[in-house]
């Protein structure tokens, strides 16, 4: 079996685990080291395009930015070790990392396909989004003007600082933080949430994931930027055609069998 290995290279306990990790994994095939962490822990580095081809799995060992940092790059299963904070999209923390590759090695495990959006910008496709894309103003209390359409319909328009247009997985990220609903991730949906909206009726909206969104800035609106998982950024402006749908790629997850209900009840209510 070939291993991709993915970590956060700036925290010294998931650099640190990562050497542990390839250590116990060169025994069982062959580990494929992402370039950004190869040389912490001398390893011979791998760019993301060549992990993506050859790897069969990747292990991502940090917390759910270095997750989703991995799944904008790479298509195969991710065994996700958190070694970060809450770690909602992991499958273990970093004590039971050892365990979980010997599951994994053993056959005792599955995987579990989410949906990704597509997002394209004036015809240009940008990366996929595994958790959100958000439209938001790029200057602190300055009021966005735009207006949501699903397949050319009109279903809002309001001044905001923005919008959050969401998967089932992002749905227990940020789009839950201004009030949108927790979706189970089989739910062929995705979550249209206003960002402190300015408007009373304005409330999230949940359509089917095989709808087309178009979010239209309106000529009052100031500089806007749109934000994929947090993490790539693009300025947009009035004139710039803003569309998303569902991504024909899927993220992919290694699980061993906890359920959705069961990590939303750990993770997020204690």
């Amino acid at each position: 079996m070939k291993w991709g290995v993915v970590c956060n290279p700036t925290v010294k306990r998931s650099v640190s685990l990562a050497k542990d990790v390839v250590e116990f994994l060169q025994d069982h095939g062959t580990v494929l080291v992402e370039e950004a962490v190869a040389s912490e822990i001398q390893q011979k580095g791998l760019s993301f395009k060549e992990i993506n081809k050859s790897a069969d799995i990747v292990v991502t060992i940090g917390g759910d930015g270095t997750i989703l940092m991995a799944m904008s790059e790479i298509d195969k299963p991710v065994f996700a070790i958190n070694s970060g904070g809450i770690g909602f999209l992991s499958e273990v923390e970093s004590k039971y990392a050892l365990e979980g590759l010997k599951q994994i090695i053993d056959g005792r495990y599955n995987v579990e396909e989410r949906a990704k959006l597509k997002i394209t910008v004036d015809g240009k496709r940008l990366p996929d989004a595994t958790n959100e894309v958000t439209i938001q103003t790029a200057r602190i209390a300055k009021i966005l003007y735009l207006k949501i359409f699903v397949d050319d319909e009109l279903i809002e328009s309001m001044g905001a600082d923005g919008v959050i247009i969401a998967t089932p997985t992002g749905s227990t990220s940020y789009s839950l933080s201004v009030g949108g609903p927790i979706m189970d991730p089989t739910v062929n949906a995705m979550i249209i949430a206003p960002l402190a909206a300015f408007k009373l009726s304005a409330r999230p909206w949940i359509i089917p994931l095989d709808r087309k969104v178009s979010v239209h800035l309106l000529p009052k609106s100031k500089e806007t930027n749109l934000v994929i998982d947090g993490r790539f950024l693009a300025p947009v402006t009035q004139e710039t055609s803003i569309m998303v749908t569902e991504s024909e790629k899927k993220a992919r997850f290694i699980r061993f069998g906890e359920s959705f209900y069961q990590m939303v009840r750990l993770k997020l209510m204690r």
